[in-house]
């Protein structure tokens, strides 16, 4: 174990911090939210009749890149803590490649490898 140093129990906290952060931002994005918000919009009639377009226009621009921001930290999350448990238990070769998986699965987001070969529980 040359080349690694990890503190499990540090990464434990970060981990349990994203994970809290990340629901944060689930629930300040939902649906919900963005329909009140149209909503609002059009009481103001001809006034403001251009708004609720320009607004979709620019959530729906904006939604790839949120889809690429949730990709990423999931998989970081996943990544980081498998990467941790094989660490733990000695596999070094295990962990970095769970840490090159993660990596995959931000690009792409699919998180197939961690479903079938990432530690459960």
């Amino acid at each position: 174990m040359s080349q690694w140093s990890i503190n499990p129990s540090g990464v434990q906290q970060i981990l349990n911090t994203v994970s809290t952060d990340t629901t944060d931002l689930g629930k300040a994005l939902k649906d919900q939210k963005f329909t009140d918000i149209f909503e609002g919009l059009t009481w103001g009639g001809g006034v403001t009749v251009d708004v609720p377009t320009a607004v979709q226009a620019l959530l729906e621009d904006q939604s790839i890149r949120l889809t690429n921001i949730s990709n990423r930290i999931n998989a970081a999350t996943v990544g980081v803590a498998n990467a941790t448990i094989a660490y733990n238990n000695g596999q070094e070769d295990m962990a970095a490649t769970f840490q090159s998986k993660a990596i995959e699965s931000a690009a792409t987001g699919d998180f197939t490898y961690f479903v079938e070969n990432g530690y459960q529980g």
